[in-house]
């Protein structure tokens, strides 16, 4: 069996900043397209191909074994979600059965609070150009974006993606330990402090 995705699209999800994880997976594919010169090039992102009746567990694990590197959107909240970490470890594990790089990380916020395994990792800062606004992709920022970080990610993308290892139907799934998920952090009130 061939792989179905060139990447799996893997970020914490959340009302208000779905709709800029999308754009950003529909201008790496445009760009992805361009690179790799071909017209059928699929990203693996969870709204558009799971749907009602699915197995939705099961489509994921697939998705992850038919995926030939994974695409993580950063964030404080992404490590602390048990289902973002084991997609990143499950590529992880990948990588080190592979002997290749099948990671590509982006931030979309910060930085600062990533654990030391992924602060180790060089990866694309995207989050100055974050935003919850739809408007945001009709302004300059949003152009120089897609110039500046998601054009060279895309590259990098592409790279990976050729030198992805032959399809193999027993790729593990990892599924992250609590202790590799990050806890969230209760904040007082500022006169607390």
């Amino acid at each position: 069996m061939p792989y179905e995705f060139e990447a799996f699209f893997s970020y914490k999800r959340d009302l208000e900043s779905n709709g800029w994880h999308e754009r950003v997976k529909d201008k790496l594919t445009h760009w992805l397209k361009q690179e790799l010169g071909k017209d059928d090039v699929r990203i693996f992102f969870d709204t558009e191909d799971i749907h009602i009746g699915v197995r939705w567990r099961q489509k994921i694990a697939d998705a992850l074994k038919g995926s030939k590197c994974i695409i993580c959107v950063w964030s404080p909240l992404y490590f602390q979600s048990k289902w973002c970490v084991s997609e990143w470890k499950t590529f992880l594990q990948r990588e080190q059965l592979a002997g290749r790089n099948l990671v590509a990380p982006a931030s979309y916020f910060d930085g600062e609070t990533f654990p030391p395994e992924a602060a180790a990792i060089e990866y694309e800062d995207f989050s100055p150009f974050a935003s919850t606004m739809p408007r945001f992709w009709d302004t300059e920022s949003a152009v120089k974006f897609e110039d500046s970080k998601i054009r060279p990610f895309a590259r990098d993308l592409a790279r990976m993606i050729t030198q992805a290892p032959p399809y193999d139907a027993t790729f593990p799934i990892v599924e992250a330990l609590d202790a590799q998920v990050q806890k969230e952090e209760t904040i007082g009130r500022i006169s607390d402090v």
